[in-house]
């Protein structure tokens, strides 16, 4: 009931939930959890009624107690989150920095310095989906060259940026998003990278050309519809990397795809997989 308790409190004003439990993969949640709600303000008159209107709905265990209130203070959550953003290393080549870092500058050694300005839309690094990415591209670009590259689903522009910083000769990126492609935009310019990356809107059923080079760092019921649609904009010897996709998932993912492209690799990391096929 917890996801239906959340949209009802909504509903009446809440500005989120969040269940107050931390559930690991593959271990059942317990029967009763607890719900947090947050408001912006509410009256003992108002909670009264949410309650009785909850309990009234089966909502509230028989053994749910009163619920506390406190006032959360803001500590300056505006500021605070840029403290947390460190500069990032992955694999040999990649060091991704937020635009604020002192590391911000000329390549460190053999490493490319990938600026990365946070924002809504998906993509730091830090996340095992993009990293696993960036880890294939730095495999994949130390034995060959691509002329094209396509990044479905650009987030905050992340990975295009990288395949055009690995040397690939155009990179187009997609996003249905226009925060994202807005960010993805300006992390492109940070770069400076503003004419070597091409971000639209494009629908992926609405291209044409063929690419040598596609990544789709998206979810795994997205990746299995877009089967289709992204083998047939591979070209003849490409590469598709696909990620955001659960481990346990993956079997699944991969059949979607089979038998137009054969599997080269897939990498697991704390949970998810990430996995490079070819024509």
């Amino acid at each position: 009931m917890a996801d239906e308790a959340a949209g009802f409190l909504v509903a009446r004003g809440a500005l989120g939930c969040a269940i107050a439990q931390s559930f690991r993969p593959g271990v059942k949640p317990p029967k009763v959890v607890s719900l947090e709600a947050f408001f912006t303000r509410l009256t003992e008159s108002q909670l009264a009624e949410l309650l009785s209107a909850m309990r009234s709905a089966g909502m509230l265990a028989g053994s749910a107690r009163h619920p506390r209130t406190s006032t959360i203070v803001d500590p300056g959550w505006a500021t605070l989150w840029m403290k947390r953003f460190k500069p990032l290393r992955i694999g040999r080549r990649f060091l991704i920095v937020p635009p604020w870092s002192s590391e911000r500058g000329p390549a460190h050694g053999n490493r490319i310095v990938l600026i990365v300005k946070p924002a809504r839309a998906f993509g730091t690094g830090h996340h095992a989906t993009t990293a696993g990415v960036l880890w294939d591209l730095e495999q994949l670009f130390a034995g060959r060259r691509f002329r094209s590259a396509l990044d479905v689903g650009t987030g905050s522009g992340i990975l295009a940026i990288a395949m055009k910083l690995l040397g690939a000769q155009t990179v187009s990126a997609i996003d249905s998003d226009p925060e994202a492609l807005e960010n993805a935009r300006e992390n492109a310019k940070l770069n400076q990278l503003e004419a070597g990356v091409e971000f639209s809107s494009a629908p992926l059923n609405a291209m044409r050309r063929r690419y040598d080079l596609i990544v789709a760092n998206i979810l795994a019921p997205t990746l299995i519809e877009m089967a289709p649609a992204l083998t047939r904009l591979l070209a003849r010897d490409g590469r598709l990397i696909l990620s955001g996709i659960l481990a346990r998932e993956a079997a699944e993912v991969l059949r979607s795809y089979q038998p137009a492209l054969r599997c080269v690799s897939i990498g697991r990391d704390h949970g998810w997989a990430t996995m490079v096929l070819a024509r």
